[in-house]
């Protein structure tokens, strides 16, 4: 979700940091890419629709360092805390009458807050569309264990209309985030559902 203003856009993503630190207390340019999902991250990785570790941070003060040397210059501030990540990239040009002099440099800084702007959007946006992906195959799945606890991945497979890989991909990263368990055997077994937030699931689809 972006917020422009004149002189800064602010861009705001769900969720803080994967392990808890605040973005604010580090050095952006040294924190480590940790995937929330690895195994779906790959997946999407393999479908060209993600990159396999983040780099958002980096290029975006790659790009802002250019113009360190403008008197108007603000590097990108980074925030977050427990449920929040906020990102302010500063208007380069705001409050300066520099255009007649140099109306190079404005359109260069123009053109890069856009791109950042963009290419931050782009990443905010593809995190809601992963997660509300994955959201949608959980309530299949959920909804198929309810209905036949002793449902095979085959079976999930034709009834979800997806690979039988695919189901199995989204089964193990279910059972490591605990979420669902298999117990007994692959014939005679049953899945359970550990979800905590499992009751009245199906009502608020």
């Amino acid at each position: 979700m972006t917020h422009p203003h004149d002189d800064r856009m602010e861009v705001y993503s769900p969720g803080g940091m994967f392990d808890g630190r605040l973005i604010q207390q580090l050095n952006p340019l040294t924190v480590p890419s940790k995937r929330r999902n690895p195994l779906l991250a790959d997946f999407f990785h393999r479908l060209k629709l993600m990159e396999r570790r983040g780099s958002g941070m980096k290029k975006i003060i790659g790009e802002y360092k250019r113009f360190e040397n403008l008197e108007n210059y603000h590097a990108p501030e980074f925030s977050s805390n427990a449920t929040e990540f906020h990102v302010t990239l500063w208007n380069l040009n705001y409050g300066v009458d520099v255009v007649k002099d140099n109306p190079y440099v404005i359109k260069e800084a123009n053109d890069v807050v856009k791109d950042v702007v963009k290419e931050t959007d782009d990443v905010v946006k593809g995190k809601a569309n992963v997660t509300k992906e994955f959201a949608k195959v959980q309530r299949q799945i959920y909804k198929l264990i309810s209905q036949t606890p002793q449902i095979s991945a085959a079976q999930m497979s034709e009834n979800m209309g997806i690979s039988l890989r695919q189901v199995q991909r989204y089964l193990k990263q279910l059972s490591d985030q605990n979420l669902i368990v298999r117990e007994g055997g692959r014939k005679n077994g049953v899945w359970k559902i550990l979800d905590d937030e499992y009751e009245g699931f199906f009502k608020r689809i």
